[in-house]
């Protein structure tokens, strides 16, 4: 058996990304045949997977951009496709037996109906429903429960291609030398609208005692937001070692609007500093005692509360570190399935 990975960008730079990525690494750990199918290749030579690059194309309009790698994955399998093989697709394509799904279902939690006036939304809408339609799609896996759930009521016609989450691994961690014990939230996120931001500004604002941390953000799309809090906020820009936030902080802060995983709560988690997440984060339902999940609509007094119960007395309990071997592992059965 061969497994085909397609993803647009092959290596560790982003949440599907990395995903895709430590996932093939961990494949032929297990000394399987695994390929990939990209369209750049952004990552260092894995030992014993071939890296087949189609070559960069126009980024906008997006759902252009989604269409034409798709028809040219298709092309690409109809090139070289050889018995006993799976494709198995991070992305929008049809031509795969295999999907992962790494976002929320299209729509899902949405209120504003305007939205629904912008034809791409409609055209985006009908790119995730060719995806689940594909003719060769087989088992398409969440990265969470809760997207599970959004995805069978959303796609009912295809729901029985709903495979078990399989919610990503994680590296295990350096040990972390010095570590923050103060009051110090932390916050990382590129889409920090979406992530909650305005509501951690909001909690330091009712915790004068407090500090936070806060990596992955332009300063200056910010910098109006942080007006008289300058001194016990710590901007740090994007991070390559992801401990240089860690050992920052002594609480993570994750309220989002809408998350399908979240990667940074498991990362937390495994350096053993407790997160306060929304409900709408795919992850809350792997904390254990050493988180809390509240309602990102609800007001900012109980998340202060939390925060400051959490800041104030730890937990001692901690979920184990999911490894991507496991990850590896659940993704192997899955394809020992499909070729029964």
């Amino acid at each position: 058996m061969r497994i085909i990975q397609i993803v647009r960008r092959f290596g560790p730079v982003g949440g599907l990304e990395g995903y895709a990525w430590q996932l093939t690494r961990a494949l032929a750990a297990r000394s399987l045949a695994v390929a990939v199918v990209c369209e750049t290749d952004e990552s260092e030579a894995i030992r014993g997977v071939a890296v087949t690059a189609l070559g960069k194309m126009r980024p906008k309009p997006r759902w252009l951009h989604y269409l034409r790698f798709a028809r040219r994955v298709a092309a690409q399998r109809k090139m070289q496709s050889r018995k006993n093989e799976i494709w198995h697709s991070h992305e929008m394509v049809t031509c795969a037996e295999v999907g992962t799904f790494h976002s929320t279902a299209h729509g899902a939690g949405e209120r504003a109906l305007h939205k629904r006036l912008d034809p791409t939304w409609h055209v985006n809408r009908w790119l995730e429903r060719r995806t689940m339609a594909g003719s060769a799609l087989r088992a398409m896996v969440p990265v969470s429960a809760p997207v599970r759930v959004q995805l069978a009521a959303v796609h009912t016609r295809w729901a029985e291609r709903l495979a078990d989450p399989i919610r990503p691994g994680v590296e295990l961690p350096e040990p972390i030398a010095t570590r923050e014990t103060g009051p110090v939230m932390g916050f990382i996120g590129r889409e920090w609208k979406r992530k909650g931001l305005p509501r951690v500004l909001e909690m330091l604002r009712a915790m004068p005692d407090a500090r936070l941390v806060i990596a992955g953000v332009p300063r200056e799309e910010i910098t109006r937001l942080l007006v008289g809090l300058e001194t016990r906020v710590e901007l740090l820009g994007w991070v390559n070692d992801p401990n240089d936030f860690y050992s920052r902080i002594s609480l993570l802060v994750h309220p989002a609007k809408l998350e399908a995983y979240g990667m940074v709560v498991a990362e937390a988690l495994a350096r053993r500093i407790p997160v306060l997440v929304s409900e709408a984060t795919g992850a809350s339902a792997d904390m254990g005692a050493a988180g809390r999940a509240l309602p990102h609509t609800a007001p900012v007094q109980p998340w202060t509360a939390a925060a400051r119960g959490m800041l104030s007395q730890p937990p001692d309990a901690f979920p184990p570190t999911r490894s991507w071997a496991e990850v590896a592992e659940e993704y192997h059965l899955l394809y020992q399935g499909l070729t029964l």
